[in-house]
């Protein structure tokens, strides 16, 4: 009976969102362990949904992103990464200046 509890736990949740995304969280997280560790780096290139994992991704996200997203492959330069880091990092920041909601003021004659 154990083997049937652990096959239901490790079976992965597949639904019908099939363009999964990361969160900026760990998206963030994974640029910056992209671009300084490389050890990280390597266990990515050999198996990204384990990485991911590692990450704290949860298997649903990964068990649905793209399979393009999950084939090994060799990384571009740590510099590319960092760089990436840095433009989404920002953003936010962006962003929020871009949101200033405008006062309106209006007036319905003197107050004498």
């Amino acid at each position: 009976m154990s083997n049937v509890v652990a096959e239901t736990v490790a079976a992965p949740v597949v639904s019908l969102q099939t363009n999964a995304s990361l969160s900026r969280e760990h998206s963030l997280a994974l640029l910056h362990k992209l671009a300084t560790d490389d050890d990280f780096r390597g266990r990515y290139e050999q198996k990204p949904a384990a990485a991911l994992a590692e990450l704290g991704v949860p298997l649903e996200t990964i068990v649905n992103l793209k399979a393009s997203c999950l084939m090994a492959r060799t990384l571009a330069n740590k510099n590319h990464f960092l760089q990436a880091h840095v433009t989404l990092k920002d953003a936010t920041a962006e962003n929020c200046l871009d949101m200033i909601v405008p006062n309106a003021q209006l007036n319905f004659g003197s107050r004498d």
